[in-house]
């Protein structure tokens, strides 16, 4: 049976002052009237006849969450621990009532252009795992050089399948054109696919005790993050990738992505999704410009906006703070978010 394991549990700082602790990223209506959660449920509707929903959480966001209880099962995590936490808890889970699961590992607040594309590329990975020992990850073909996404470098095994040869952090700018000419290398969207007891394994090989304490709770028969909490105390965080899939290159595959995809980081990404005026101001409400270029406006109460004389800014009026900055330093907004008053983040 397929398992599609839905991780909703980040804290999307880079998105304040919309995001807040109590609703991050992934329960906004960002790009249209549907949060990018329920926008992630409904793209994987239908995947497979017999098929059975997860969303990895946090008990933090319980309150909105369990709107969802009938539509996934939910794994409510007491606090963030980075992906490998989230994902070894959720496969020892699903093991434990299916022993031959198949699992999809994907983030719950990405934007992609095609379903069909999007679901066609997870059933080829799918069949890639029912018959063979492998970790699939699923490669977005690069448009640009962007420094914000890790990369995987291949070698063609055959058309849009490759072995995995390296996995690689954020690179610079050099670094980033060179694997754009270089041809063989894909932007990491974080998607996977794996059998759950094949990619337990390698947690128990690479992460021992992160496999040892988590299998220890799963004993227990409680999805209680009350009572996970002291495991998750002991635990390092660590990514998936860095703690796991950096040392298996040689055992994954790659499958190329069959649509385009964003994960829509920062407000800078919102440029090609919202309104453009003539311009290129992005804004979801009304503009008065003057003179003015390139600005990213975005207002949670819809209000009138007027720049004049102003280029490549990034505007966001909620209720109870207003963010201005340049576009270029928005990376600048998560150090922001860590210095705001608490009742601000």
């Amino acid at each position: 049976m397929v398992h599609v394991m839905l991780m909703a549990g980040g804290k999307g700082t880079r998105f304040w002052p919309l995001s807040r602790q109590n609703q991050p990223k992934q329960f906004l209506s960002i790009l249209d009237d549907q949060s990018l959660l329920d926008t992630t449920l409904q793209r994987i509707e239908g995947l497979y006849p017999n098929q059975k929903t997860w969303i990895l959480g946090s008990e933090a966001h319980h309150d909105v969450l369990s709107n969802y209880s009938d539509r996934a099962e939910l794994l409510l995590e007491p606090q963030g621990r980075n992906t490998a936490a989230c994902i070894t808890w959720a496969c020892l889970e699903v093991l434990k009532e299916d022993p031959e699961a198949i699992c999809i590992v994907l983030s719950a607040d990405a934007w992609v252009d095609s379903v069909t594309g999007f679901q066609s590329t997870l059933r080829k990975a799918c069949d890639l795992v029912t018959h063979n020992e492998c970790v699939v990850t699923i490669g977005i073909p690069p448009t640009r050089p962007h420094t914000g996404y890790g990369y995987i470098g291949t070698n063609t095994t055959s058309e849009s399948i490759y072995n995995v040869k390296t996995f690689t952090e954020k690179p610079d700018l050099a670094q980033a054109q060179a694997y754009l000419a270089e041809g063989n290398y894909y932007w990491n969207a974080g998607m996977f696919v794996w059998k759950a007891d094949v990619i337990l394994n390698c947690i128990k090989t690479h992460l021992p005790h992160h496999y040892k304490t988590l299998q220890s709770f799963t004993k227990k028969n409680t999805k209680d993050p009350q009572v996970l909490a002291p495991y998750y105390d002991v635990l390092e965080p660590i990514s998936i990738d860095y703690g796991v899939l950096e040392h298996i290159s040689q055992n994954m595959v790659l499958v190329e992505a069959e649509f385009t995809w964003d994960d829509i980081g920062n407000w800078s990404s919102l440029t090609k999704y919202l309104p453009n005026d003539t311009s290129q101001n992005a804004s979801n409400t009304s503009l008065l410009m003057h003179n003015s270029h390139r600005n990213i406006v975005f207002s949670q109460q819809k209000k009138k906006v007027v720049l004049a004389h102003m280029d490549d800014i990034i505007v966001v009026d909620t209720p109870d703070a207003l963010l201005i900055l340049p576009k270029e330093h928005d990376q600048d907004i998560k150090t922001l978010y860590d210095s705001l008053d608490p009742e601000l983040q």
